[in-house]
C-alpha cells in the first residue's frame, strides 16, 4: 500500500509543530516542581522575538499544510522542500544549543532529537515530492 506524499508532508508537519509545542510545555512545566523558570531580565512583557517564534513553528506549518492541500503550482513543491531544509537545519541548531547547555535535560534532548528526525524525514519526503512527477501523482 502506497501512502499518499501530501498525508504524508502533512504528517510530518503536524509532528514537528506538536514537538516543538510539547518542548515549550516541557519548560513550563517544571514550574510543577518548585523549579524558578523566570529569565532574569524578564519585565513582564512578552517580547516581539516570542511572537516571531510561534509564527514560525507553530503558525506557519499549518499555512505550509494548507498550500500542501489546496494549491497546485510548480514552484510550490521546490520552494517547501527548501522551507524544509531550514527547519531541519534549525531543529539541528535547537538540539545542538540543548547539548551545549552546563545541565542537559534529557526530556528536552530526546524530545529535540526526535524532532530532528521528523524534520529530516519531511525534508526528505518534501525532496520525494518534488521529484515525483505530476503524471505519477494523478496516477496514484
Amino acid at each position: 500500500m502506497t501512502t499518499d506524499p501530501k498525508f504524508k508532508l502533512i504528517l510530518l508537519w503536524l509532528f514537528t509543530t506538536i514537538g516543538m509545542i510539547l518542548h515549550f510545555n516541557y519548560h513550563v512545566g517544571e514550574i510543577f516542581y518548585g523549579i524558578d523558570i523566570v529569565r532574569p531580565e524578564a519585565t513582564g512583557e512578552v517580547p516581539i522575538g516570542v511572537f516571531v517564534i510561534r509564527s514560525v513553528f507553530y503558525h506557519l506549518p499549518f499555512i505550509w499544510m494548507l498550500l500542501i492541500v489546496y494549491v497546485k503550482n510548480a514552484l510550490l513543491k521546490p520552494i517547501l522542500f527548501g522551507i524544509s531544509l531550514l527547519y531541519l537545519l534549525s531543529h539541528g541548531a535547537h538540539l545542538a544549543g540543548e547539548l551545549s547547555q552546563e545541565q542537559i535535560d534529557p526530556s528536552q534532548t530526546s524530545l529535540l532529537a526526535l524532532v530532528l528526525v521528523v524534520a529530516g524525514m519531511l525534508s526528505t519526503e518534501h525532496y520525494l515530492w518534488w521529484k515525483k512527477s505530476d503524471s505519477d501523482e494523478a496516477a496514484a
